[in-house]
């Protein structure tokens, strides 16, 4: 009976051991199952949210595609996408949400554009010469022999004759020439003596130099160390004889890059001729690179990858951002104005340009208006006293100095001792400030003064102390009568003085003068006034003059007629990646073991004479004009950023939808809003 009970007891514990497994079991596999109902709750939710975010991020950007259609945007200077700003906010745009578009152009696509010769952002020809001079070549090409050619590619027009000395002008367009054509020339078309007859690839485009005002003076930058890159800052430089003796082979700093940072330069070289400056070294106003590496724009490895600064003497081409390449190119504008010049002879030189969608980017320019205007700061304009300093002992009136009127300052002598009088008085403010590189050209002291007892014996000066500038004195002459005098006394030293040093600097801001009576007799001595007149020439931009715009040219510079820019030897290198435009001035050129394109972008000058080495073995078109881009495409990149609540919504982080659009206009530079066409290149949710 024990062991019946005993076994009963046994069993019943295994059944409760069972049951406790069955209920875990089911426990855990309920508890799992339930923790999967939850993450799907929530995942259903996020995805719900996600699609919500996708679906207006899809409207957001869409909005901002048809604010795009209907607008003029472009990406010229300036230019926001949606009118003052990059962001377009959309406040409340869908139930509780509100959404932001930012838009940025892509900065990669070069677009050669031209609906028109007046709207276009290259010219209309490789090579365009506008002079019509008797005497000079509109064109001129020798090439080393009979059957080598001179490629070029895109139309050639002279306003003159075309002159192929030897070889072959050799062009993939059409060539015209108001005058004669000689020698021998390979074209798709080729019309010579078409006279007057209306033709507007004959015009002058008429560019416009990036800046109307001359930008500031720069002075030369120091040259101590030879193999280094020797920085240029955009400015205005008139030293060609300083700039000569930096780039010749024995200066201090030779077999360097001479780095002329991106921005616009003007070279106005006053070593000679009119308003020259004495203190500069005397000498011509052609800025010789005899040695080293002209490097000028953005510097570019040999990979074209944009670098902080160029190498020490780069392989060229190809040290600076080329603008037929990249539509972000920031290059520089070299402008030339008076008699200025550029000689390229041993060494080498690039320069390039900057990329424009409404303009061609114009590497060298040779100025066309503007002449100097001289300051003058004299007669009733002459600089006058405002403070006396110390009367000494001309105690009546002393102020009457200042007015020039007749009525003068007096110092009563009533001993015949042998005694010196000094008033100082202080002032002589410029009405304007004096600009920076400004040439004194005239600086006169004007001094109203007399005794009623006056000796020829009298020792009269005055001293000046200009503010800031090392004082220096002048003697007044004396005369032995009792009438009042006038002076015009020359204080101008040579143009290299005081007060020229200080104009020149930009420094001239006033001064002190104290003028002095020795005199060893009784009477009164009288002074009307004290006055400086100045006359200065400020900097300017000058139309180019002298040699460079004297006919004709032949062929040969000299001091009577000249070109604007010459590459004349057998070692130099010289490319210009950009238009140049001289319509007034020549460009002569000789070319040897070039390696491609020498002018990019086309060349507008008033005569231009080419020579060729028998080295030069480029077989590419040697002055081009690219072509037009095939469609007129403008590509933006949109990000769509979404928020709760009324926004306005911020634009960090990672987008909700991001697309790339292009514009299509058929007029890029005037875009017609409303009608223009809209594709979608790319859509996709970053992350």
């Amino acid at each position: 009976m024990r062991d019946r009970i005993a076994r009963a007891r046994g069993d019943e514990g295994a059944a409760l051991v069972l049951a406790l497994i069955v209920i875990t079991v089911i426990a855990l596999s309920l508890s799992a199952l339930l923790t999967l109902s939850d993450t799907s709750v929530r995942t259903t939710v996020g995805l719900r949210d996600q699609v919500a975010d996708t679906y207006n991020a899809d409207g957001a950007l869409q909005a901002a595609i048809n604010n795009l259609r209907n607008s003029s945007y472009n990406h010229n200077t300036g230019q926001h996408c949606f009118g003052a700003d990059d962001t377009l906010q959309l406040t409340n745009f869908h139930g509780g949400d509100s959404a932001a578009v930012t838009c940025e152009a892509d900065p990669k696509k070069v677009l050669i554009q031209c609906p028109s010769l007046s709207n276009c952002n290259r010219p209309g020809n490789a090579i365009l010469t506008l002079g019509k001079v008797a005497g000079e070549d509109g064109l001129n090409i020798t090439q080393p022999n009979t059957g080598s050619a001179l490629r070029v590619h895109g139309n050639v027009f002279s306003n003159s004759n075309i002159n192929v000395v030897k070889g072959v002008l050799n062009t993939n367009a059409n060539v015209w020439a108001r005058g004669s054509c000689s020698g021998t020339i390979q074209s798709v078309g080729t019309a010579c003596n078409i006279g007057n007859a209306a033709n507007e690839l004959g015009d002058d485009p008429n560019y416009a130099a990036d800046t109307t005002t001359p930008p500031p003076h720069r002075d030369l930058p120091a040259c101590t160390s030879r193999g280094t890159v020797v920085t240029f800052q955009p400015g205005t430089y008139d030293d060609a004889v300083g700039l000569s003796a930096m780039m010749r082979s024995s200066s201090a700093c030779r077999d360097s890059t001479w780095w002329f940072k991106p921005g616009t330069y003007y070279f106005d070289f006053r070593n000679s001729g009119t308003n020259a400056n004495p203190l500069l070294p005397s000498g011509t106003n052609v800025w010789t690179i005899d040695n080293g590496t002209l490097v000028g724009g953005t510097p570019t490895d040999a990979a074209g990858n944009i670098i902080a600064k160029p190498p020490v003497l780069p392989a060229i081409p190809g040290s600076c951002d080329n603008p037929i390449k990249n539509a972000s190119a920031v290059g520089v504008q070299f402008i030339f104005g008076g008699d200025s010049q550029l000689t390229v002879n041993k060494g080498h030189a690039e320069i390039c340009g900057s990329y424009h969608t409404n303009k061609a980017p114009i590497a060298i320019y040779g100025q066309t208006t503007g002449s100097d205007t001289p300051a003058a700061w004299t007669g009733t304009n002459a600089l006058a006293m405002t403070t006396v300093d110390d009367a000494g002992p001309f105690v009546n009136n002393p102020g009457w100095i200042a007015q020039g009127d007749g009525q003068s300052a007096t110092w009563a002598k009533t001993s015949a001792s042998n005694e010196t009088g000094t008033v100082k008085v202080s002032g002589y403010t410029p009405p304007t400030a004096i600009p920076v590189g400004s040439v004194l050209t005239a600086a006169k002291l004007v001094v109203v003064h007399g005794n009623s007892a006056g000796s020829a014996q009298d020792n009269l000066s005055v001293r000046v102390d200009p503010t800031n500038g090392s004082p220096f004195t002048v003697v007044v002459p004396s005369y032995g009568d009792a009438a009042m005098h006038t002076e015009s006394i020359d204080v101008l030293q040579g143009g290299v003085g005081t007060l020229a040093q200080l104009v020149n600097a930009g420094g001239y801001s006033g001064a002190k003068l104290s003028y002095s009576a020795g005199v060893k007799h009784k009477g009164i001595e009288s002074l009307d006034t004290l006055r400086l007149e100045l006359t200065f020439v400020p900097p300017t931009l000058r139309a180019g003059s002298g040699c460079i715009t004297n006919t004709p040219y032949t062929g040969t510079g000299n001091a009577s007629t000249c070109a604007v820019v010459t590459a004349q030897s057998n070692d130099s290198l010289f490319y210009v990646q950009g238009t140049t435009y001289t319509p007034k001035a020549v460009l002569d050129i000789t070319l040897n073991n070039a390696e491609e394109q020498v002018f990019r972008f086309g060349v507008v000058s008033r005569s231009l004479w080419v020579k060729v080495t028998g080295s030069f073995t480029f077989g590419g078109p040697v002055i081009e004009v690219p072509d037009d881009s095939p469609g007129f495409v403008f590509s933006l990149y949109l990000s769509a950023y979404i928020c709760s609540g009324a926004g306005p919504c911020s634009t960090t982080g990672t987008p909700a939808l991001r697309s790339k659009v292009a514009l299509v206009d058929s007029n890029p530079m005037a875009p017609s809003p409303g009608h223009r066409q809209v594709t979608v290149l790319s859509w996709s949710r970053p992350g």
